[in-house]
């Protein structure tokens, strides 16, 4: 991508937030319509919620990959290109709505997705070098929001069309929003790489530290994706059979993230700058007071759902910042990278376990204390 004129970071930081709003919308696509799945295609809970850790499996088997990768090579054209795979594969699962052929494609579908968010992270800390903490905050808004709008309009898109038509309902629009990211990237200021050998890259793993801040990682975003995966269904089998109060209710759990990210990533540079550790202790202690709560509440709960998302978005950002911090420079996107792969362990375990659990107990207090 050649500079086309002065670079605009806010047009820029909008249109990457916007790709990975409908990434994850896609991503978390199914959870809305587990019911209808598991009717139509007569499969289990734990069969339905593999949709979705199959897909975390293949971004993490993938992750650390890509972030050699985009140490390497230019980052914005393997958006671009990552993303339109996506967008035919995700047409496959629309038009052949079979469990083992989706289960199949989703797998597919999720190596590609590991060359789009971290580059994305990466490119934004980049732009702004001087508060990425704030930056890369505001950008992890786009995950959350992206979860909160697959869970709200997913609901209704499955209604009107039927619920394979969730699967192009939100890539679709990066038809919209590609070319706007193709744009305002192009004309970021090329970035100065040191060069390392295969033997650097490996040897930038046995940091005791960055293992301590991924592990920590894992637990967050494994709270962070049974809370927005299995909501849905949990809040149905409270009562409520209404899909637009369901859509609403199960959005505003990630939907949190949308402000507790930023908030969290804004801590860690400001009140917390000299020990940021103390944003994800507050999240963890709060998260597993409510998590024990819940489901003793059904629709009492609600609020608490609402907490919990908030919770476990919370110091998403710091993990980032952390981890840039404990790398080299040269490898950032590796650090990125490496942060999502490991978190994303967490999150592949998280669904499919508490659908197991579930299925198991014939309740959800198991799978909260898990």
């Amino acid at each position: 991508m050649r500079p086309g004129g002065p670079f605009h970071p806010r047009a820029f930081l909008f249109a990457t937030w916007a790709v990975t709003v409908f990434s994850n919308a896609f991503y978390i696509s199914p959870a809305p319509v587990f019911p209808d799945m598991k009717n139509d295609l007569q499969v289990s809970n734990a069969q339905v919620g593999a949709l979705i850790s199959v897909y975390l499996v293949a971004i993490l088997l993938f992750q650390v990959p890509a972030g050699y990768v985009i140490d390497r090579r230019d980052p914005r054209k393997i958006i671009v290109g990552s993303s339109l795979l996506v967008l035919a594969l995700s047409v496959v699962m629309y038009l052949v709505p079979r469990y083992d052929v989706m289960l199949a494609v989703r797998f597919l579908a999720g190596i590609p997705v590991a060359f789009i968010f971290v580059p994305s992270a990466y490119l934004v800390s980049r732009a702004f070098a001087e508060t990425p903490g704030r930056a890369v905050g505001v950008f992890l808004s786009g995950p959350p929001a992206g979860v909160a709008l697959g869970n709200l309009l997913g609901p209704t898109v499955a209604q009107a069309f039927g619920w394979p038509s969730v699967f192009i309902a939100f890539t679709l629009p990066w038809l919209v929003f590609l070319p706007l990211f193709y744009v305002y990237a192009r004309d970021m200021p090329p970035r100065n790489q040191e060069p390392f050998t295969l033997a650097d890259y490996v040897a930038a793993f046995r940091n005791l530290e960055l293992w301590k801040v991924g592990a920590v990682f894992a637990c967050s975003y494994a709270a962070y994706i049974f809370y927005a995966s299995w909501s849905p269904t949990y809040l149905v089998g409270s009562g409520i059979a209404s899909a637009a109060i369901l859509g609403i209710l199960s959005a505003a759990i990630p939907a949190a993230g949308i402000l507790s990210r930023p908030v969290g990533g804004y801590l860690a540079e400001t009140r917390f700058s000299l020990d940021k550790r103390r944003v994800p202790m507050m999240a963890f202690v709060l998260l597993v007071l409510v998590s024990g709560l819940v489901p003793f509440l059904q629709l009492g709960a609600i609020p608490l759902l609402i907490a919990a998302g908030f919770l476990a978005n919370f110091p998403f950002s710091v993990y980032y910042i952390l981890s840039a911090q404990i790398m080299p420079q040269k490898f950032t996107g590796t650090a990125y990278a490496f942060m999502n792969t490991i978190s994303l362990i967490g999150g592949a375990i998280s669904p499919g376990l508490a659908g197991y659990l579930v299925d198991l107990t014939g309740s959800f207090l198991s799978a909260f204390a898990m």
